[in-house]
């Protein structure tokens, strides 16, 4: 399992100094967010991106992990064509992600509106309720990015959400329903320590029981500040990922308390000994 971070957390500079700095601290690798729009679209900007994220891995060896944004969150939008735009940005980050040799690309299914200003099927009941016509529209459009993944060599990587920020798909066990739905190799979801410290009753026992999808992680003490500052279980966290044969990365995705420099490092050394 590699200790990775997300690259904006190392700090101002270029995309190489954010590399080095990861190196410095320990890391074994990086995930890349790309928040950051080009002509009104993020995907642009990620793409953008690839020759200089190319030249940050062989000047420091670190390999690119995952890919965090290029996308809208409009995969169900109410608005075909903000949801048939946004699936092209996944499918362009996908392949970008194949180029890199990395896992995959993180994708969130549903924000609340207000978090993206995203228009959200409506409530059509008795037939079918807003959530439920949410998890019809994720299949399809998941069938649809799948294949895409799978020529890259790439991976979806959903990503369930707290109560706070999602209206659902908020644990493990609603990753584990759809992807079951579309039974892919190429679409997993994520395993992050900050919303199951909020979700699940039992963090650990809820990966081991759903395994079998489980492509990536997110790591973030309960405080969402970097893991070792609050009160989140990563020993045995840890375990029940090694218990399941998880080899891939966990990527820290945090605020930092204290000095950057001296914050990391620690954060590091503590994850490496949860880890064991």
């Amino acid at each position: 399992m590699k200790i990775v971070c997300q690259n904006h957390i190392a700090g101002e500079g270029s995309l190489l100094e954010q590399f080095q700095r990861l190196q410095q601290w320990g890391f074994e690798g990086a995930e890349i967010v790309a928040w950051e729009k080009s002509d009104g679209c993020r995907s642009k900007g990620l793409l953008r991106m690839e020759s200089e994220i190319k030249a940050a891995m062989d000047r420091t060896g670190l390999p690119v992990t995952s890919i965090c944004g290029g996308i809208h969150f409009e995969f169900l939008d109410a608005d075909p064509a903000k949801r048939a735009a946004d699936i092209e940005r996944l499918k362009n980050a996908l392949r970008l992600a194949g180029r890199l040799g990395a896992n995959g690309v993180i994708m969130v299914p549903a924000f609340h509106p207000h978090f993206h200003g995203v228009t959200l099927p409506p409530d059509l009941s008795p037939w079918k309720t807003s959530v439920e016509l949410q998890k019809e529209l994720l299949a399809v459009q998941l069938k649809e990015a799948a294949p895409v993944a799978e020529e890259a060599g790439a991976s979806i990587i959903l990503e369930p959400l707290n109560r706070y920020e999602a209206p659902w798909f908020n644990r493990l066990e609603h990753g584990a329903e759809i992807c079951e739905r579309i039974h892919s190799k190429a679409v997993g979801f994520m395993a992050d320590f900050f919303h199951m410290n909020i979700e699940e009753t039992n963090p650990a026992a809820a990966i081991q029981k759903h395994r079998r999808w489980i492509n990536h992680v997110h790591l973030a003490d309960n405080t969402r500040k970097q893991p070792g500052t609050g009160s989140t279980d990563f020993k045995a966290g840890f375990a029940a990922l090694k218990k399941i044969g998880f080899k891939g990365a966990m990527a820290l995705e945090c605020g930092i308390d204290g000095k950057r420099d001296k914050a990391l490092a620690e954060c590091v050394a503590f994850l490496k000994k949860c880890r064991g």
